[in-house]
């Protein structure tokens, strides 16, 4: 009996074994640890990279072209927030995306999701792109969880009065900070005015994060950013 239980366990362990070379797993064959470094580091500018995957950037390279914005993103030392289908134009799977919160008068009269960016008007998603693109480089190297309010290429300057005094005042900036969560989360403009509410620590706003490009750095995210309002600001 006992020389049956060590055939057994013998052939469990030589299965074990065998299924962990063969899904990938291989055991760590001596005591000394190597850690695995992952290569955030792609050579290319943001407009090339977009362009390499039309997989999950097709509505983002159609909006480029349609306000031929094309120089902006091969500009140097800016963070580009890449929108994906899913921000921009995939209504059946994402209800918040930008072509159905921004809806256009159909044929009947009446509003229905976009299909087109001709149907937009050419400054308005200007506008929207360029939002997305902060000037300087931020990414986890210089990122905490303190909020950092960053200038966007975004228009909206304006000036507004405040206890007598003439001030200027920009809605065209972002605020950038890192959730307290073991895996930090690089979270944009979070706060409840924005239409997903406040995130959770946990929660972040992209879905891939510090790509580092040869012109900067890039967040990739299924939600397009709101930006945030005059009253929020402290500015009316």
């Amino acid at each position: 009996m006992k020389k049956i239980i060590n055939i057994l366990f013998g052939v469990v362990l030589l299965f074990g074994m065998t299924s962990c070379e063969l899904f990938g797993l291989d055991y760590q064959e001596d005591a000394d640890f190597v850690a695995k470094k992952t290569d955030n580091n792609v050579n290319m500018t943001a407009l090339q990279f977009i362009n390499s995957r039309p997989d999950i950037f097709s509505s983002l390279i159609d909006a480029i072209e349609y306000t031929g914005l094309q120089s902006l993103y091969e500009e140097t030392g800016n963070t580009f927030i890449l929108l994906t289908n899913n921000a921009l134009s995939q209504w059946d799977s994402q209800k918040n995306c930008y072509w159905n919160r921004e809806q256009v008068i159909g044929s009947d009269g009446k509003k229905v999701h976009g299909s087109t960016w001709s149907q937009y008007d050419k400054n308005k998603v200007a506008e929207l792109l360029k939002y997305h693109i902060i000037k300087g480089e931020y990414s986890f190297h210089n990122l905490d969880a303190n909020t950092v309010w960053a200038e966007t290429y975004g228009e909206g300057k304006f000036s507004y009065t405040k206890d007598g005094e003439t001030l200027p005042g920009d809605t065209a900036v972002m605020s950038i900070m890192i959730g307290y969560d073991r895996n930090l989360p690089i979270q944009f403009n979070n706060y409840e005015w924005n239409y997903r509410g406040v995130l959770s620590a946990s929660t972040a706003c992209c879905r891939t994060t510090n790509i580092h490009l040869i012109n900067g750095y890039a967040h990739v995210t299924d939600y397009y950013l709101e930006r945030p309002t005059r009253k929020f600001l402290g500015q009316d």
